[in-house]
């Protein structure tokens, strides 16, 4: 038997003979003891997990911590996502058979260690009871792509920390030094003077029916949720990059697993944290790190204690308002509403929910030596790693319309009431350019009473990917373009106005276009793009906005 309140090291054998390095942590007293079992690759974490272990030990649980295979203490070779199904699922069997456990387990983590939870969730043993999964979903590409536009400032800020290797040079610098390589396939040679082959695989496999996507592990990850048999708690953020893929993986559960599950998103990062130019009220009921929601769902799950009636209900923050709103198994907007695209005279132009009679069009040049940088949204990442000159993330302050002639903004009259948004916000762009192939870029807007905006949600699409699927296009051909943005609930407030701004780039949140056709990652010469937006007559370009009252 182990002894009491002692934070002990063990080396758990997997079935291949690794030796991984685990950490165990139990209570005072009693015993044996529920456990809370998580998992992680990130060497720099291990004193928040062990920090973690106190608290988790002082509600009465053993907690156990484990380093994943060839990271922190741990042996073997780290390659990402291949290993973790089986040395999940060695490291429960081996808790099992401890004496400490009194068969009763609940696994635990967010972003990386939530996926380490989805990879093994379809094969669990009974004494798993439950999962409390952070911030993460498991679908690939959803994550990795919008459109056919790779989000650089996740996946090749995540391959930078996780190579594996040491830069060839200095550390500082190293993701702009990342962002100007061309051909960006040869990204990790000229970097770290190694082939990173599944990060190659990452920038080189553009299209969503590509048989990377669809056949080996991606594909078998993403159908996991369908096959889960325990109840589970999710936690993601608005402004989390993983929101996506956590709700594609939410709608996947079994109808009766959802209706014992709960999901929780609230005005969060990727951290669980607030971040932006926005105050949130009311944000923290939950707990910090919603460590007050996991107790109540571990204490449940593991102890038999009630719980509070919230199991089926997806719980949202409403920005805007600063309180939280249940939900029975999803969002449900009563309807929709759409306002127009329509030209003006001048650098500002207008949004109405009357539709324009007549063809209109506004061009502008896109130059990808002068992209337009990011401000603010949810596919962010570095902000994480410290640097200075990362994209801020979440809700913040936008340039005043106008500022760019390469971003055309478009304004609506003031609101006499106020536009309560509930759900997927979709753009409908019809476009034209004459390059061989190209993106376009939508960020709708509050832009408040005293003039200052901040964003809502973003989306980008290229030609060739446009409506999420391989599509031909000639140059100066016109091309009809639906962005489906990331869910959210938002209120618009009254004497607001809804601003939406469309250009070609979002960069570093999006791979710069470079206006020519071919994948993306092997892509050196650079061109300008004539770029047009079309409205009215019979080419209407919308905004279609999801409500309640």
């Amino acid at each position: 038997m182990l002894n009491h309140d002692v934070n002990k090291q063990f080396y758990v054998q997997m079935r291949d003979g690794v030796r991984l390095s685990t950490h165990v942590k139990l209570p005072k007293n009693g015993g044996p003891w529920p456990v809370i079992f998580g998992r992680s690759p990130y060497s720099h974490a291990l004193t928040a997990w062990l920090q973690k272990a106190e608290y988790w030990s002082e509600q009465g649980y053993a907690f156990v911590y484990q380093e994943c295979r060839g990271t922190g203490q741990s042996e073997g070779v780290w390659l990402p996502f291949v290993h973790e199904m089986e040395d999940g699922l060695d490291s429960i069997d081996w808790i099992i058979r401890q004496d400490w456990t009194n068969g009763n387990i609940g696994t635990y983590g967010a972003s990386y260690s939530g996926t380490l939870q989805w990879c093994m969730a379809e094969h669990l043993p009974p004494e798993v009871k439950t999962m409390f999964i952070s911030v993460a979903g498991i679908e690939r590409y959803r994550q990795n792509y919008m459109n056919g536009m790779f989000r650089h400032d996740i996946y090749t800020v995540w391959a930078l920390g996780n190579s594996g290797h040491q830069p060839i040079r200095s550390t500082e610098g190293l993701y702009q030094e990342a962002l100007s390589v061309r051909p960006h396939i040869d990204m990790d040679e000229r970097l770290f003077g190694h082939i990173l082959p599944w990060y190659r695989e990452w920038v080189s496999n553009v299209d969503e029916g590509s048989a990377y996507w669809n056949s080996g592990l991606w594909a078998e990850f993403k159908e996991i949720p369908r096959k889960l048999k325990v109840p589970v708690m999710m936690v993601a953020g608005w402004f989390d990059h993983n929101l996506e893929a956590s709700i594609l993986s939410y709608k996947k559960l079994p109808e009766d697993i959802r209706q014992n599950s709960c999901f929780i998103i609230g005005p969060w990062v990727h951290t669980l944290d607030i971040s932006g130019d926005l105050e949130f009220p009311n944000q923290d009921v939950w707990g910090p790190q919603q460590d007050k929601a996991a107790l109540a769902w571990f204490d449940h799950h593991l102890k038999g204690k009630p719980i509070d009636n919230y199991k089926g209900t997806v719980q949202t923050y409403l920005i805007g308002e600063g309180c939280w709103r249940s939900w029975d198994g999803w969002i449900q907007s009563a309807g929709t509403v759409r306002y127009y695209l329509t030209f003006v005279q001048g650098t500002v132009q207008g949004l109405t929910c009357e539709k324009p009679l007549q063809d209109q069009s506004v061009s502008f040049d896109y130059d990808p030596k002068h992209p337009v940088p990011t401000k603010g949204g949810a596919a962010l990442m570095a902000y994480l790693t410290g640097t200075p000159d990362a994209s801020r993330p979440a809700s913040v302050l936008q340039d005043n319309p106008g500022k760019r002639k390469d971003v055309i903004s478009f304004i609506s009259d003031e609101l006499k009431e106020d536009l309560r948004i509930a759900g997927r916000i979709k753009a409908h762009l019809v476009v034209s350019s004459d390059a061989e192939d190209t993106s376009f870029t939508v960020c709708v807007i509050e832009q408040f009473a005293d003039g200052t905006s901040c964003n809502i949600r973003d989306g980008i699409t290229s030609l060739r990917y446009r409506n999420n699927r391989a599509s031909p296009y000639e140059p100066n051909d016109t091309a009809e373009a639906e962005i489906e943005l990331w869910p959210i609930t938002w209120t618009i407030q009254k004497g607001s106005k809804l601003r939406v701004d469309i250009s070609s780039s979002n960069f570093p949140a999006y791979h710069l276009h470079l206006n020519t056709a071919g994948p993306w990652a092997l892509q050196e010469e650079i061109k300008i793009a004539k770029q047009t937006i079309y409205a009215g007559g019979v080419r209407y370009s919308w905004i279609e906005i999801p409500v309640i009252d």
